[in-house]
């Protein structure tokens, strides 16, 4: 008798866009699609982590919503970058929009992160527990970048904690983390979605979920600052689009959450992701099918 074929669940980055994820989970759950394998990228990797722990999708929820009304995340720093991209009108929204780029502008040139490691290592203690990778219920893995060596590197052992600080080291807003003789930072600068690590862990199936925001309307650059962001932008884009080629079947949850740090529309986000499990149900399930087809075939030879 053939193997089951093994479905591995690959989560991309996207900060407050990646609450799509668990109701990418939700539905598949819902539709009876086995998830046997987990690997994510930054807050896909949070996601991941949480679920690979546990199959409790309501505790995911209620932990996530309870982080969202802590300390931990009123420390976090969220709110600062939402903020700092406010379109509010009116002279004093003008002024604490200046007053916050001005300090934006200052600790860019002067730090090497704007969020220190105390801050962060206290968010990842609020939403993960204290285990190793290895002790996961499923088989996770979260993936970053190598800063020295430019390598794409899958964090596959370890603490669960610092793996995922690893793979959730944003450039600038968090200190790159030194792991394994590594410097490693945020995983989306090299694999946006991680597809390579699932299969590197025994997926035979990857169903890859992309949460990131398209690229966006040109709009004349006010600084150095902004240049760089849109041609950063442009090339993840691209690289994404490449590399998600390589999924079996690709979600792209429109969870219309306009900005990466804006975590008031987590439920419409979870929602966004369940219904796109129900929009691509069918599609989904011939894919397995032919998959299952394709592997039995190869069995037989």
């Amino acid at each position: 008798m053939s193997k089951r074929l093994k479905i591995g669940l690959a989560l991309g980055g996207g900060a407050a866009r990646a609450f799509s994820h668990i109701g990418v989970i939700d539905g598949l759950t819902r539709h009876g699609i086995p998830i046997d394998i987990v690997t994510g990228t930054s807050m896909g990797a949070i996601i991941g982590a949480m679920y690979a722990s546990q199959s409790d999708v309501a505790a995911i929820k209620a932990r996530f919503a309870a982080y969202i009304e802590s300390e931990e995340f009123d420390e976090s720093g969220f709110n600062f970058f939402k903020e700092l991209d406010s379109h509010d009108e009116g002279i004093l929204a003008e002024m604490g929009r200046r007053a916050r780029r001005g300090v934006f502008n200052t600790l860019m040139i002067t730090k090497t992160a704007l969020v220190n490691e105390k801050t962060a290592a206290s968010s990842y203690a609020f939403l993960l527990d204290d285990l190793k990778v290895e002790q996961t219920r499923l088989p996770f893995a979260a993936v970053a970048l190598d800063l020295v060596s430019g390598e794409p590197v899958v964090l596959d052992r370890g603490r669960l904690r610092e793996v995922i600080a690893a793979s959730c080291a944003m450039p600038g807003v968090l200190n790159p983390v030194k792991l394994e003789g590594r410097l490693l930072v945020d995983g989306g600068w090299t694999e946006t979605v991680p597809i390579r690590a699932a299969r590197q862990l025994g997926a035979d199936f990857v169903i890859a979920v992309d949460v990131g925001d398209a690229l966006s309307a040109f709009e004349t650059p006010r600084n150095a600052l902004d240049v760089i962001a849109r041609a950063d932008s442009m090339a993840r884009n691209a690289l994404n689009k490449e590399q998600l080629k390589s999924a079996d079947v690709v979600l792209s949850p429109q969870n219309g959450v306009t900005h990466w740090a804006d975590f008031s529309t987590t439920t419409q986000a979870i929602a966004r992701g369940e219904e796109e499990v129900d929009r691509q149900i069918d599609v989904l399930q011939r894919a397995l099918k032919k998959a299952r087809r394709q592997s039995w075939l190869g069995w037989l030879g």
